[in-house]
């Protein structure tokens, strides 16, 4: 599960990190996302992934899934006209829907990674006000503990929730465009 936690700012970032590695939270699990670099500067912490940042698997997945609806309208028109005497095999059929199904996901694909992550989306005010979130992937029981720490030791930051590290292409929210 990802577990996701709004910070301040970045400068309690390698303390927050040392106390989650003392309860068993590797250090590979905690990722943090900022608006900026630069406030990576100074701290030993790890940045979020383009996957994590950005739509890129999300929106390649709901590209390609309406891709495969297009490719098997596309191939029963072909099938049912049959334009210009082209005999349609099933080979064709196939190639068609995987053509479209690959466009798709292209197309897709090129929509994500222009727009913030649709997971935190939703947090793109806090972002641009310059504070960070912190992601932490965990089972339950670590994440019980993680939230303890955060709450009673670090004040300032705010719980935002739970979600599952598996990229729901049926799930939709607010998607924010990015700006370099």
């Amino acid at each position: 599960m990802q577990y996701k936690f709004l910070l301040q700012n970045m400068s309690e970032s390698d303390q927050l990190q040392a106390e989650l590695a003392t309860v068993g939270i590797h250090d590979d699990d905690i990722h943090f996302v900022t608006e900026r670099a630069d406030d990576f500067a100074g701290h030993n912490v790890h940045a979020a992934s383009i996957f994590e940042e950005r739509d890129l698997i999300h929106s390649s997945i709901r590209g390609a899934i309406v891709g495969v609806f297009i490719g098997a309208i596309v191939s029963l028109l072909a099938y049912t006209f049959q334009p210009y005497g082209w005999d349609v095999q099933p080979i064709n059929i196939a190639l068609l829907v995987l053509l479209f199904t690959g466009f798709g996901g292209w197309l897709g694909g090129l929509f994500g990674i222009s727009h913030r992550n649709y997971r935190i989306s939703q947090y793109e005010d806090e972002l641009q006000e310059g504070k960070a979130i912190m992601l932490v992937y965990t089972d339950n029981e670590h994440a019980r503990e993680a939230r303890r720490i955060v709450e009673h030791y670090h004040p300032e930051a705010q719980y935002l929730g739970q979600d599952s590290s598996f990229d729901n292409p049926f799930k939709s929210r607010k998607v924010a465009e990015l700006e370099d």
